[in-house]
């Protein structure tokens, strides 16, 4: 059973993606209304060794060549915030030290005050850093934060580093109703996305079970009033997130159950989430998916009036 890798998963921005762990769930700085790994456990800022980097690296070396020409990118991402895992340097390095693909990072950004997090972030191929909230109020009631986190030098540092970073900055913003999508805030977070020099702002909401279940999505209408918005006002390469597409087709060499379980383990998808991501008939996929519940290895749930499936 893979423990730290998951995917490939499919996305525009990055194209397929091969995802590893690098902190456990639920550790983080952040406790994000909407995120769909769930509520934190263990809010905090403190940098340490949750994972050990030694064990990371053996099973990406162990496996990585299992799926070949599957992933055009690899991801470095958590059940957690990925920074807050001390070995992260470590990690990267042991990384491009066998593989010559892309390295993507996702985050949170609340760690780039950190120097040692900063200038790890400048040595990845593409960074990803969220940034839902620009004025504390905002902040503390969308990504509920550790009580030592300063907003204003976070923001200040993705700035600074927006502009010494030799690779692609991809932004991402997340909208929930009534949270931070009142149309001030948006002006602000419009001036402040000014300053930073990216590639790509990808807007998007809520599509999965959120943490915390008064969490709401803004409506299709709102990402393309707010990204049009946001063009009209001089920035440029404004997305609105995509969905599932399929990767693996017709290769039968991989583990579907422990492929499935895996992304599961990272967020919570539908039927057809999980067949677009495989690309194989609804038959085999809900097969796979009924044993697994039948073994108590995920378990249904129930959002938005679809329904999900998540690691148990």
């Amino acid at each position: 059973m893979l423990k730290y890798i998951f995917g490939p998963v499919p996305s525009r921005r990055l194209g397929r993606s091969l995802g590893i762990n690098v902190i456990p769930s639920k550790v983080c700085s952040l406790d994000c209304i909407y995120c769909e790994v769930g509520k934190t456990k263990a809010l905090t800022i403190d940098r340490k060794n949750y994972i050990k980097s030694d064990d990371i690296l053996k099973e990406f070396y162990e496996n990585y060549n299992k799926f070949d020409n599957l992933y055009d990118v690899i991801t470095i991402t958590g059940a957690g915030e990925p920074t807050l895992n001390l070995g992260l340097d470590k990690i990267l390095y042991g990384i491009k030290s066998v593989v010559n693909k892309p390295i993507t990072i996702l985050t949170n950004a609340t760690t780039i005050t950190d120097p040692n997090v900063f200038n790890t972030l400048l040595d990845f191929d593409i960074v990803v850093p969220s940034l839902d909230s620009v004025t504390y109020s905002v902040f503390k009631n969308i990504n509920i934060p550790h009580n030592d986190i300063n907003l204003e030098h976070i923001i200040q540092k993705l700035i600074d580093f927006s502009h010494i970073y030799k690779g692609r900055l991809f932004l991402e913003i997340l909208l929930c109703y009534n949270t931070n999508d009142d149309q001030e805030h948006i002006k602000k977070l419009c001036s402040i996305l000014h300053q930073i020099k990216y590639d790509k702002i990808q807007l998007g909401t809520i599509h999965r079970p959120p943490a915390y279940s008064d969490a709401r999505p803004v409506s299709d209408e709102f990402l393309l009033d707010t990204a049009n918005f946001f063009r009209d006002n001089g920035l440029q390469n404004v997305e609105i997130t995509g969905g599932f597409k399929s990767i693996y087709k017709n290769n039968n060499t991989l583990n579907l159950q422990q492929l499935i379980i895996a992304l599961l383990k990272m967020r919570p998808c539908t039927l057809d989430d999980i067949i677009g991501v495989f690309g194989r008939n609804q038959d085999e996929i809900q097969a796979i998916i009924s044993q697994l519940i039948l073994t108590d290895k995920i378990k249904q749930i129930e959002f938005n009036n679809k329904t999900y499936f998540s690691k148990n």
